[in-house]
């Protein structure tokens, strides 16, 4: 059976620099608790700055951003760092999520495609 939101997430868990090069995992920075819930993934970037990563298997709604914001907000206030910024990840954004997303420069919108291939298999003699 196909679970999109947690395939997204055991992919990425191995691969986040396929969102942005130079990402790293924090320690235990998967399901990462905080008072404000579980960030999807934590990570750093290149410059040090912590990253929080939002991943919703469908469409991103108002409700996906907040829910970021929300976690940058906690974990910025947790880790005393000012730097912390957010990508959500979906297969696509709801358009006020766009037009949101404008004004916060410290919030990036990343939208996955997936692609199936097929191969017949045949028995050997």
């Amino acid at each position: 059976s196909l679970s999109l939101e947690k395939d997204l997430h055991a992919y990425l868990s191995k691969a986040v620099s396929d969102i942005e090069d130079g990402l790293v995992i924090e320690p235990d920075g998967v399901e990462y608790v905080i008072e404000a819930g579980k960030i999807d993934i934590l990570a750093k970037d290149k410059s040090g700055s912590l990253v929080v990563i939002e991943l919703k298997a469908g469409i991103a709604k108002d409700a996906a951003l907040g829910q970021l914001l929300g976690y940058i907000g906690c974990i910025s206030d947790q880790k005393k760092m000012s730097s912390a910024r957010g990508i959500l990840v979906a297969s696509d954004f709801d358009k006020r999520v766009v037009f949101a997303v404008k004004s916060l420069p410290h919030v990036k919108l990343i939208k996955y495609r997936l692609s199936f291939s097929f191969l017949e298999v045949t028995c050997s003699p």
